[in-house]
């Protein structure tokens, strides 16, 4: 792959694996859609159990010496039943 250093893939998604089987991310886990200047939109998929991540945007620069980690984010918690009403006596008395 031109686009990216193996090695700084590797450093940079080394605290992250695949959530389905652990296996670790490489540089051929990523395919390049699109990318404008130093940003890279790719497709991230588990090379090992074939999982789609779907698209990912990567800030890269290949004549950067150092590399940083990513950590995953986690997102806002799942919606309850109560989440469910609140919205349907929202809307019921509002719209």
């Amino acid at each position: 792959m031109n686009d990216f250093n193996a090695r700084d893939i590797e450093k940079m998604f080394s605290n992250l694996c695949c959530s389905r089987c652990r296996n670790d991310f490489s540089a051929d886990s990523l395919i390049v859609k699109q990318k404008i200047k130093n940003i890279y939109i790719c497709n991230l998929s588990c090379k090992k159990c074939g999982k789609d991540f779907g698209d990912i945007v990567l800030r890269y620069n290949k004549h950067h010496k150092k590399h940083s980690p990513m950590v995953a984010i986690d997102g806002p918690d799942p919606i309850s039943a109560d989440d469910v009403i609140d919205a349907h006596n929202y809307i019921k008395h509002n719209l």
